[in-house]
């Protein structure tokens, strides 16, 4: 067995532990917990980790593989304090919160709820997911995040013309036509933010970005930024045809080798990376990541289903979303993981493989 594959004793794994996940209290707590509920209680119904909540539908941009801009569940945005509201109810069933959108930064008021969040609220891990282009805009957002995670799918405008056969409305709209301004924002929060693996570039890969992707993963080395990626989703299914293209292949074998040689920086482990860029089995547990709408709705199982479980600011916590929603719609269904999200695979990866997971994660 070749020194980069060997499996870790005990020791090093709980010394990697103790070194490198800054909850490993928590990581323990959640796993015994809902071992005790899948095992003991049996239901994949299992305990927020992290909460991610969608604070405004409006976006800046329209990319193409964007599942918000026109969502079969809409909700309209509740004022601050209501949101405030929110915030507190979710710290009670987890520390960690992610906000998002649309674009999170066209909210007039989202400096003050990051800060909330943060110094008031005290969530331990706050993190903003963004398409980049208003950071300049929202700069106290540094004081109190303690991740970024800015969205990227080409470091040119020429790939996506190329495609879209100069379409000028379009590409007016995309992603690419404005990296200019991402790029320079981004190196704003590499001035701002504590470290640059506090900051995240996050690709979605579609057949037409391929080699813009390989770029990115370059750009994200080279600047010590965190690269995460999956692929584009058509409804709920990947889109299977890149399985089939040899460009695609050597992409995924890229970026796995990559971390597999602690290259570089990103976000998830080699097995992991494998099953979700490879379209592999994997059971999900969403409520793992649970996933709050504007006006407070909270998805029950999952938001592909586009299934409400019910609002938090009425039933007052997760636990009883959850319980309403296995009501109404029963246990987590046995999807065989179709939808390939880097949170749905994580869930599987956790909550059926912790130790595994763990030592991935070391090596």
């Amino acid at each position: 067995m070749q020194p980069g594959n060997r499996k870790p004793s005990g020791r090093e794994l709980l010394r990697g532990l103790l070194r490198n996940a800054p909850f490993v209290l928590k990581n323990f707590k959640h796993y015994f917990q809902n071992l005790y509920r899948r095992k003991v209680l049996r239901t994949n119904v299992i305990a927020p980790y992290a909460a991610v909540l969608y604070v405004t539908h409006r976006c800046n941009l329209a990319c193409t593989y964007c599942t918000q801009k026109e969502p079969d569940v809409f909700s309209d945005e509740l004022s601050t304090q209501d949101t405030i509201r929110l915030l507190r109810i979710i710290r009670r069933e987890t520390d960690s919160i992610l906000f998002t959108g649309g674009e999170p930064l066209l909210r007039n008021d989202i400096e003050e709820l990051v800060r909330v969040a943060r110094q008031d609220i005290q969530f331990r891990s706050v993190l903003l997911v963004t398409n980049g282009t208003l950071l300049h805009r929202r700069q106290k957002l540094f004081d109190s995040l303690t991740g970024l995670i800015v969205s990227l799918d080409a470091l040119s405008l020429d790939a996506l013309r190329e495609d879209r056969h100069g379409d000028e409305e379009q590409l007016s709209l995309s992603k690419p036509a404005v990296v200019p301004k991402v790029l320079e924002h981004l190196q704003l929060a590499r001035s701002r933010m504590p470290s640059t693996r506090s900051i995240t570039v996050s690709t979605v890969i579609e057949e037409w970005n391929i080699e813009e992707i390989e770029r990115i993963l370059d750009y994200c080395g080279e600047q010590g930024f965190v690269f995460a990626t999956q692929a584009a989703l058509k409804g709920k299914m990947p889109n299977l045809r890149l399985l089939s293209n040899p460009r695609y292949r050597r992409l995924v074998d890229t970026i796995v080798e990559r971390r597999r040689q602690a290259a570089q920086s990103v976000n998830g482990t080699p097995r992991l990376l494998r099953t979700l860029l490879e379209f592999g089995e994997f059971q999900c547990f969403p409520t793992m990541f649970p996933r709050v709408y504007p006006n407070g709705d909270v998805f029950y199982p999952c938001e592909p289903l586009k299934k409400i479980g019910g609002n938090l600011l009425r039933e007052g916590s997760f636990a009883k979303v959850f319980e309403r929603g296995k009501k109404l719609y029963g246990d987590i269904p046995a999807c065989q993981g179709i939808c390939h999200l880097f949170g749905n695979v994580v869930s599987s990866y956790y909550a059926k493989d912790f130790w595994g997971l763990a030592g991935d994660s070391i090596r």
